[in-house]
């Protein structure tokens, strides 16, 4: 959070670009998270960071769109390689955001690209919005001083009142407002309990604001930003103030309550991730109550194992760690020896009870790194072999077998285990198609991992798996042919083989004899052209799809592989082959052509100019008439696309007219006439269309 200027006094008299190019993603996904960084990057990327500014300090500023305009704040924190981010946002979350990180990633890009960063102003109004008290935000940090001369005026006349006053005065004026405002109210009390209070009456306290903040029922609302949110941070304090006193048995008994009722609460939350996070941190300081309670080994590691199988969503994160970094081999032995005997005890699951099931493969796998952590490894294969039989999941025993080398058993146990699940699983069944393709890659069977190959292409036609199937039939030695049958299917949708029902013969009539002859039995029909084997498990998978398959061209990986290959010609053919086919279709349809145009039209800028145009003026066409902010911005990209290709082909006066034509057309539309000048320059399209 914003700190003061003496919070600030620890910081590095280096640069500050110096301690921001030290940042990493590792430290950035430490920070905010992945899910975060991920969100942040996009938001970077699409241009959402404006009115950046850095401090001499080295403090960021800058205004991130979302929802609303967010005004955003990120600084360095502590010293040396140890430095880390904090950040203070005006959105919902207001911590660790998506907007903080797309501000650090706009700054790391701007000191990459040499771009030069402005000073932020001292009395830039957005120091002034980020002053202002979040909703529900955590403030874990001191507050910086108001920007503002008039602000910081009227802290000083303030404090110097107050400084002023007579003590009973003083004592009843705060008294006064306490009672006014129930979160100085309850700041006041917490201060007051965590100085006065003995051990047993913190721990009652402890009692009281668990209660509290895990009876809130979460939600936050994704359009306006508005909900509940519980407060763990009086909890927290309360437990890090028994900590520190030397009471972690105290902690650790709260830590119990606390796990049971906080994940309770995750369960019914309705927000963005925000209850975990304050979750998480509360229970951070219980976990290091563990390592330092009076607790046996053994327990310790099971009180954290329990929480991490209890846990909802990942709650206890890498709080942990350190309790199973100390477990000994000894700890490991005997948690295993529990989780066995709990194993046991559990019915073996319905095939169709998947909570049970999953519930009995998370405590099998804790189980099994038991063991291993134990060094019983030993006892790992009746382990995944009684679970095999038990749960009917295979693959830990599969990856087990790999692991040992022993691949028959793991091909034969993968056949027996896809068969089982074809039809019923199929993301399990593709697994093991995978796993079985992996094997035979092992022993160089490089058809049959091209057949494999194949029919993940067939499954998902994309350029990733047209390349992966050329470059297995490659090593088999037939990519011409396997290249032919796979631009055969994308141009018609067959692919060179099928499954064929049975059909059963009639009745025949009466006074007449059946034919000898017996119906056809199903089978799949493989056109000789093909060059690769069909495996048994492939044949099973394809029988499976054969009543979702959709026979039809698929013109846009042909345009995307062809762009790949730099084959500009060959793309331009099938794009207009493709929107011939959207012009047959409802409008839904047209934007299977879209997608490519702008991606082709650039393409084949250089040596097919006029058909870049072409298909610029096609889309600009289909976005002018479109009164929306987005279609503005996209008609004037269009229009600056083109400008370089005319004036090029020695054309500009037809630009010219162009733009001035849509100014003219448009000229109701103040909007879109502005955002012509911004991207354009006003002088653009402004001296008349030529008259011929």
């Amino acid at each position: 959070m914003p700190r003061t200027k003496a919070a600030k006094s620890d910081r590095s008299e280096a640069t500050p670009e110096a301690g921001w190019r030290a940042v990493r993603w590792e430290d950035l996904e430490g920070w905010a998270g992945k899910k975060a960084v991920e969100r942040g990057k996009t938001y970077q990327e699409e241009g959402r960071v404006e009115n950046l500014a850095v401090t001499k300090d080295g403090d960021l500023l800058a205004t991130v769109s979302g929802t609303d305009d967010y005004s955003t704040h990120v600084w360095l924190e502590g010293k040396g390689d140890r430095r880390r981010p904090e950040s203070m946002c005006t959105c919902p979350v207001g911590y660790a955001c998506k907007h903080a990180v797309a501000t650090v990633v706009e700054y790391l890009k701007a000191i990459a690209a040499k771009r030069e960063v402005p000073q932020a102003d001292e009395d830039d109004p957005r120091w002034y919005d980020l002053d202002e008290p979040a909703d529900e935000g955590y403030e874990d940090e001191p507050r910086p001083k108001r920007s503002r001369l008039a602000t910081k005026e009227w802290d000083g006349r303030i404090r110097a009142h107050l400084q002023a006053m007579p003590q009973g005065e003083l004592v009843e004026t705060i008294w006064a407002i306490a009672k006014a405002a129930p979160e100085v109210y309850e700041g006041l009390r917490e201060r007051v309990a965590l100085q006065d209070l003995d051990p047993a009456g913190l721990v009652a306290e402890a009692r009281r604001e668990i209660k509290a903040a895990t009876s809130v029922d979460p939600w936050r609302s994704h359009w306006d930003g508005e909900g509940e949110l519980p407060d763990y941070r009086p909890a927290e304090r309360v437990l890090r103030r028994l900590l520190e006193i030397g009471r972690a048995d105290d902690v650790v008994a709260l830590g119990r309550d606390l796990i049971k009722k906080g994940f309770r609460q995750v369960e019914r939350s309705d927000d963005e991730g925000e209850t975990v996070a304050r979750l998480r941190r509360a229970l951070a300081v219980v976990f290091e109550a563990v390592l330092k309670s009076s607790l046996p080994g053994p327990d310790r590691l099971m009180f954290t194992i329990d929480a991490c199988l209890d846990e909802p969503l990942d709650v206890v994160d890498d709080a942990a760690d350190a309790i199973f970094d100390a477990a000994s081999p000894t700890d490991w032995a005997a948690a295993a020896d529990v989780l066995s005997a709990r194993l046991k005890a559990l019915p073996a699951p319905g095939r169709d009870d998947y909570e049970a099931r999953d519930r009995r493969e998370v405590l099998a796998d804790w189980f099994a790194e038991a063991l291993e952590k134990a060094g019983r490894e030993g006892e790992l294969p009746a382990l995944f072999e009684s679970e095999a039989r038990a749960t009917g999941e295979r693959e830990p025993l599969i990856a087990y077998l790999i692991d040992e080398g022993r691949l028959d058993d793991a091909e034969r146990e993968a056949r027996e285990a896809l068969a089982d699940k074809v039809g019923v699983e199929p993301g399990t069944a593709s697994r093991l198609a995978k796993t079985l393709a992996d094997l035979a890659a092992r022993r160089r069977r490089w058809d049959v991992v091209a057949a494999h190959a194949a029919r993940e292409f067939f499954n998902g036609p994309t350029v990733e798996t047209f390349k992966a199937l050329l470059k297995a039939a490659k090593k088999a030695g037939v990519e011409p042919a396997a290249r032919a049958g796979a631009l055969h299917f994308l141009r018609t949708g067959h692919m060179p083989y099928e499954w064929v029902e049975s059909k059963s013969r009639p009745k025949p009539k009466a006074g007449k004899k059946p034919e000898a002859k017996p119906a056809e039995p199903s089978h799949l029909k493989v056109d000789p052209a093909w060059p690769l084997p069909v495996p048994d498990e492939v044949v099973a998978l394809l029988r499976y799809a054969a009543g979702y398959a959709a026979f039809r061209p698929h013109v846009g990986v042909l345009i995307d592989i062809a762009l790949d290959e730099g084959a500009i010609e060959q793309a331009l053919d099938y794009y207009d082959a493709l929107k011939i086919d959207a012009g047959m279709k409802p409008p839904i349809f047209h934007e299977d052509a879209d997608r490519y145009a702008d991606r082709l039209a650039e393409a084949a800028t250089a040596a097919h100019p006029d058909r870049a145009l072409k298909i610029y003026k096609a889309q600009l066409d289909r976005s002018l008439p479109i009164a929306d902010p987005s279609a503005y911005e996209r008609s004037a990209r269009l229009l600056a696309r083109m400008r370089p290709i005319h004036e090029a082909l020695g054309r500009p006066a037809e630009w010219a007219d162009l733009v001035a034509s849509a100014r003219e057309k448009y000229r109701n539309r103040p909007r879109f006439l502005e955002q012509l000048d911004r991207t354009l320059g006003r002088a653009a399209g402004k001296g008349g269309a030529r008259t011929s």
